[in-house]
């Protein structure tokens, strides 16, 4: 089979569009393991304000910084953590990467400063990035799993 230039040009066009679609599209989490209703019900209030803004020193509900995602997504649900990302990341206490659940938060340290988001399940997890705001990355990264400090669990 021959294509012109012409047509393999709106074939390439149609690639790009249908890639920067997929990669814009809110990623769909399934949570594995969480029978604890409260978890469920952390991770679902999370999850629904993905997309929304990142802002510097931010607690939400229009846009957040990192720790005032986690802050506001569990103040939702009567867990009241201090406002700091410093704080988050010595409350309740540690576990490691085999015992976390979803609802328990991750810490990373990204050039001295600390970074907190919320664990959904599979290496997912949610944080106020400031580059995109709401959204879902995985551990598993090379640049996450470079940064990571580890788990905490205050449920």
């Amino acid at each position: 089979m021959y294509l012109n230039g012409n047509t393999f040009s709106k074939i390439l066009v149609l690639v790009a569009v249908f890639i920067a679609l997929a990669a814009c599209a809110p990623k769909k989490v399934r949570l594995y393991g969480a029978s604890d209703s409260l978890r469920n019900d952390i991770v679902g209030s999370a999850l629904s304000l993905q997309g929304k803004p990142y802002k510097n020193a931010a607690k939400g509900p229009d846009a957040f910084d990192c720790s005032g995602f986690v802050y506001y997504v569990f103040k939702q649900h009567r867990v009241f953590l201090p406002p700091p990302a410093a704080a988050q990341g010595r409350a309740g206490y540690e576990v490691g990467r085999n015992g976390v659940q979803p609802g328990d938060l991750v810490i990373f340290r990204i050039d001295g400063d600390f970074h907190i988001g919320i664990v959904l399940s599979g290496g997912d997890f949610i944080h106020a990035s400031k580059s995109r705001g709401v959204a879902i990355d995985n551990i598993d990264t090379v640049y996450w799993r470079r940064q990571l400090v580890g788990y905490r669990s205050v449920l």
